[in-house]
């Protein structure tokens, strides 16, 4: 009884007005109750078309390449133009990172940061812009070397170091032998968030890491360096920056050892990370395409080992021991390789994504050195039902009948692939839920996109909801989702390169019942039981009844005042004469005693005139 009261929203409102203690998720379980009832659902209230890339970070819509941004809450629930960014020079703005944090995570002593916007502007230029009005904080120039183009900025560890990552370049006219920077692979520049604050920069060589070094990344406090030969290794970041780091160099100050200012044209950011040699190697791993997913309590890591396509294992990170049922297999061939990842609730589970279905990992302890990968649950997201489209039959002249298979049949019959694609499986940690998009072929020209909202702890399907296509044929091409509570957000990329943008908001269907009802009932009303309608007709009929009676009274009574207006104006003009007058006849009797009054009047005048001429006579 106790959790239905929990489920239910007015309680759960009144419970916090009351002052009873509630968790500080108590505000997302309200929205998440809402959200999951039949009544609310998204719908679609903003679309937008551009021909450059549409980005969304921070429930923030950014077109023209981060330029414009539109957000919040306008007129009918659609997003409103915020401001634009400017740049140097109109240059183009390579990737951004939104960097927010809650002020009372800060440590103190701090100088309030607000809300920033990192951008990496022209290759060469970190920039911080204010993430709610826009305007420019902070420029940081980064490198005048023509070899480096830094377009990678990521998260070192979230929400307090960035790393900006570069690429090595080489004309294509010179070979990598005979040019002077062959033996780099990348430069990487380390920086705190709040607030910001140049740690270093170093270069992965191949001298140092190997000659058959193609990449290196720094994340979650780790240096990985991937290698030509399938070969992952990790390094300790920090012990990189305490044994290598030569000097410190703080932004916007002069360099004593170098004598330039720190983050400034036309020098830049210095070089003062210096790897001389191979650091020590925490974690190495042979593995297919340099695959590799660190997490878990405790430390596990997943991998798919060399030709082995498609297959994953898990292993214990201390030991490099194969859990027990720690290989995950794929069982249907789909247009996309599966995926394994740690779930990103924290809990240490581990998601299997493959053609059609996703399952759910839990890592127990078999015993004290072993542990034992068990499932949790499997959504099996095909539609029941759906058969690939049909072929067409057709009769030859000598009667046989034969059968033109379509193409989808064809894939169906040869490969076996599946009329399905997933694109997104993520979690949202404010209402905990799993949720996933999926797009179904229903026919050769049709696609239809569906966003489900999962349980967390049993996989049930909570809450189904019809994506609309900005392209008709978006299935297999770039599709992004982005769920932030009451507000979903697509990004689709067409085959021609042309990108499109829906905003999805949390509405309730109450509203338009009622207002469709209205219009129903003024339009017509429904079928009655005949007695009703018995009564209505018999009131019908003495209102009509009613009403010719009184439009005979109007009738009568809009007569006499005409003939008593005409009668008036014939009167006015005869009133100096003596002589008896009198009105047409007319259909109407109720004017006839008057003008006998009328008459008797004049003839009883002119009698007294001629008394009075007789009396003067006498008198004289």
């Amino acid at each position: 009884m106790e959790r239905e009261k929990c489920q239910n929203v007015f309680q759960q409102i009144r419970r916090r007005e009351y002052g009873i203690k509630q968790g500080p998720r108590s505000k997302f379980e309200i929205l998440k109750t809402l959200l999951l009832n039949e009544n609310y659902v998204y719908k679609d209230v903003w679309r937008v078309y551009s021909s450059k890339h549409i980005k969304t970070e921070g429930g923030r819509i950014f077109l023209e390449n981060y330029k414009e941004c539109y957000g919040g809450y306008g007129k009918g629930n659609k997003p409103v133009h915020l401001y634009s960014l400017r740049t140097p020079q109109d240059q183009k703005i390579e990737t951004a990172l939104e960097a927010a944090i809650q002020p009372e995570t800060l440590s103190l002593p701090h100088h309030g940061e607000r809300p920033s916007f990192l951008c990496i502007v022209g290759k060469s230029w970190l920039m911080r812009y204010d993430l709610l009005t826009g305007s420019l904080l902070e420029e940081v120039y980064l490198s005048p070397k023509s070899y480096c183009s830094f377009k990678d900025l990521s998260w070192n560890e979230p929400g307090k170091s960035i790393v900006v990552k570069s690429t090595h370049n080489v004309a294509g006219g010179i070979r990598p032998a005979e040019s002077g920077q062959s033996n780099i692979v990348g430069v990487s520049a380390l920086f705190e968030v709040f607030p910001l604050k140049f740690i270093g920069m170093f270069e992965i060589t191949r001298s140092v890491f190997g000659k058959d070094t193609v990449d290196a990344m720094a994340s979650s406090g780790f240096l990985t360096t991937m290698h030509r030969s399938g070969m992952v290794k990790l390094h300790s970041l920090e012990y990189i920056i305490q044994k290598y780091k030569q000097f410190e160099a703080d932004l916007y100050t002069l360099t004593p050892d170098l004598g330039y200012v720190c983050g400034k044209q036309p020098y830049g950011l210095p070089l003062n990370i210096v790897i001389k040699e191979e650091p020590p190697v925490l974690f190495q791993i042979r593995c297919y395409q340099n695959s590799l997913e660190v997490g878990g309590c405790p430390w596990h890591f997943i991998y798919t080992p060399p030709n082995k396509r498609g297959s994953f294992q898990v292993k214990s990170l201390s030991s490099e021991q194969l859990v027990k049922n720690g290989t995950l297999d794929s069982k249907a061939i789909g247009l996309e390789e599966d995926r394994a990842l740690f779930c990103a609730d924290e809990s240490g589970r581990i998601l299997h994504i493959d053609s059609t279905s996703v399952s759910m990992y839990q890592l127990d302890k078999a015993d004290s050195s072993h542990s034992e990968l068990k499932k949790c649950f499997t959504i099996n997201l095909g539609q029941e039902g759906q058969e690939p489209p049909p072929g067409t039959i057709t009769t030859t002249t000598s009667g046989r009948h034969v059968r033109r298979i379509s193409l989808g049949s064809m894939l169906q019959m040869d490969a076996e692939l599946p009329n399905l694609y997933i694109h997104n499986v993520d979690y949202e940690n404010e209402l905990n839920l799993l949720w996933t998009s999926v797009d179904y072929s229903v026919s050769e020209d049709k696609v239809q996109s569906y966003l489900r909202f999962h349980d967390i702890i049993s996989g049930k399907t909570l809450k189904k909801i019809e994506l609309k296509q900005p392209f008709e044929e978006s299935m297999h091409e770039e599709n992004n989702l982005y769920v932030d509570l009451d507000t979903v957000v697509q990004t689709v990329r067409s085959f021609n390169s042309e990108f499109a943008c829906v905003v999805y908001r949390l509405q309730s269907t109450e509203g338009e019942q009622s207002q469709e009802e209205d219009s129903v009932a003024h339009t017509k009303s429904p079928v009655e039981r005949p007695s009703t309608q018995r009564s209505r007709r018999s009131r019908r009929s003495r209102q009509n009844l009613d009403g010719e009676i009184d439009d005979e009274r109007t009738l009568s009574n809009t007569q006499n005042i005409n003939e008593r207006t005409s009668g008036n104006r014939r009167r006015s003009s005869r009133q100096d004469s003596d002589e008896e007058w009198s009105v047409e006849s007319s259909s109407s009797e109720t004017t006839r005693p008057r003008r006998q009054a009328r008459r008797g009047v004049s003839e009883r005048s002119l009698s007294n005139r001629r008394q009075r001429g007789r009396r003067r006579t006498r008198e004289r």
